[in-house]
């Protein structure tokens, strides 16, 4: 539990932040994938093809965690394994066409959403939210 006011505001900030995470989530185009599969598709997307070392670095994750949600990624046929060019034993994960539409049609349905809530503010709370973006990044990458 919160002991002081600057703890009891970084709460409140996390929570408003999982509303906003789950609240996105929910505005998904194809909403069967979970948030794991999602970044995973993500980061493929941003970065290009990869291995499953280097996603699992990447997201924090196990990679025994991450090979289970690419098998699953690659079974809807969102991925595809590829040999490594340089290195037999490494298979290379990226998107097929269908991952890369699936992943726009995300992106798309998740930034109407969020345009159209995001213009509501007024001038202030927009930029005061926009300013914000860059500290919660840094955060989250330290």
């Amino acid at each position: 539990m919160p002991t002081s006011t600057f703890e009891q505001s970084v709460l409140d900030l996390m929570q408003a932040l999982g509303l906003l995470i789950r609240r996105t989530r929910n505005e998904s185009y194809g909403g069967e994938l979970s948030m794991t599969e999602a970044l995973v598709m993500s980061r493929l997307a941003k970065d290009g093809a990869a291995t499953t070392a280097a996603l699992a670095r990447a997201e924090k994750m196990k990679p025994q965690s991450m090979g289970t949600t690419i098998t699953s990624l690659e079974d809807m046929g969102i991925v595809t394994r590829t040999p490594h060019a340089t290195d037999g034993r490494q298979m290379l994960i990226e998107l097929t066409p269908k991952g890369v539409q699936l992943r726009k049609k995300n992106v798309e349905a998740k930034l109407m959403w969020l345009s159209q809530v995001i213009a509501e503010l007024d001038a202030e709370e927009r930029d005061t939210l926009f300013r914000a973006a860059g500290i919660i990044k840094r955060l989250a990458e330290t």
